[in-house]
């Protein structure tokens, strides 16, 4: 849709799905309204709408405060998310993220309270005031202790910070991520049927849409910590391969001890491209001397470098094959090349152990 400070905003195609949605819900339950009614079911589609990207925009605007690089942030059906390079990340950044977006939406309600106030009765003071209670929900929703809501990432920071183990931290925001998603179902399902009340099925749809993508959030970040737990068994030190690392003005030939493998960077040591022994190869060895790598250097996708220690487990690694989408990574240590990294020698290392 825009970007913002370089920050793409995307809205889904899901989106248009939840704007029906509520807009037939609204319109719908004021028949004597008209068409009025369904713009009024338009304009809260769009408030909310605008809510969600303020507090995703809220947390991209933490990361990129804390020098973590923010890809996206999206608006779909199931709310919104922000996707940053959490790699560098601590877990008092992870807290800070996370808390900075019901924080927006309690000021945002704030805000529309008291203009509903100002505005008085009447169509625009009850759509400001639906602004206010939305946002209210949305800042207590959003921080109920589990995964994927930031309150489960505040669950996650802590026990992050108390065993210094970013995976336990998952595991645990998940288990109370799905303990939340029991409870609520619980409470708006459950509850009305044993006193003998019946949720209408639109709540009770509702509620499984909910509970369905709680659920699955929770589970998902189970299993990442369950296999950030199983990367944890090797060191970068076992999977990274010393390549030369190579500038632009440099020759094929300053590669020649791996046989044409180096790592090239630009004028600011930053890795940008691979020299590969396959299109080495492909030149004479008598012109080695006199053919810059340049020449042969193909371009990497973006997320190649994997920031890390030789000391540090495989996450960082694993992310950034992950990210890039490539079978080979740079990894980096304070800004300068340690190596590269293979799919093939991480899967090894994980098996070894």
């Amino acid at each position: 849709m825009a970007r913002v400070g370089g920050v793409p905003i995307q809205i889904g195609a899901s989106w248009l799905i939840l704007a029906a949605v509520i807009t037939y819900l609204v319109g719908s339950s004021s028949p004597d309204g008209g068409a009025a009614a369904y713009g009024v079911g338009v304009a809260y589609a769009v408030s909310l709408l605008i809510s969600v990207l303020v507090h995703e925009g809220a947390h991209a605007g933490m990361a990129r405060g804390m020098g973590l690089p923010v890809h996206r942030v999206v608006a779909d059906l199931w709310g919104g998310h922000t996707a940053y390079d959490a790699r560098l990340s601590t877990p008092g950044k992870a807290a800070a993220i996370a808390v900075v977006g019901p924080v927006a939406n309690l000021a945002l309600a704030g805000v529309a309270w008291v203009a509903s106030l100002v505005v008085g009765t009447g169509i625009p003071g009850q759509i400001l005031y639906g602004i206010a209670f939305v946002n209210f929900l949305l800042a207590v929703f959003n921080l109920l202790p589990g995964l994927p809501l930031d309150g489960g990432q505040l669950v996650d920071a802590l026990v992050w910070r108390i065993t210094g183990r970013r995976e336990k931290g998952l595991i645990a925001a998940g288990w109370t991520g799905r303990v939340v998603t029991l409870a609520v179902v619980l409470w708006f399902v459950v509850r009305p049927l044993l006193a003998g009340n019946s949720p209408s099925l639109t709540s009770i749809l509702w509620m499984g849409l909910i509970g369905a993508f709680m659920w699955q959030g929770a589970t998902a970040a189970i299993r990442t910590g369950q296999a950030r737990e199983m990367l944890a068994r090797g060191t970068v030190a076992q999977v990274v391969r010393p390549v030369p690392v190579l500038g632009p003005g440099d020759v094929l030939e300053a590669a020649a001890a791996t046989g044409g493998l180096a790592v090239v960077v630009d004028p600011d040591g930053r890795p940008t491209s691979l020299v590969l022994p396959e299109d080495a190869q492909t030149v004479p060895r008598d012109r080695w001397g006199v053919t810059p790598v340049t020449a042969l250097a193909r371009v990497q996708p973006d997320g190649w470098i994997a920031p890390t220690t030789r000391d540090e487990d495989l996450t960082s690694v694993v992310t950034a094959i992950q990210l890039s989408g490539s079978p080979i990574v740079v990894a980096t240590e304070a800004g300068r090349v340690l190596g590269l990294v293979t799919v093939e020698a991480v899967n090894a290392a994980i098996g070894a152990n």
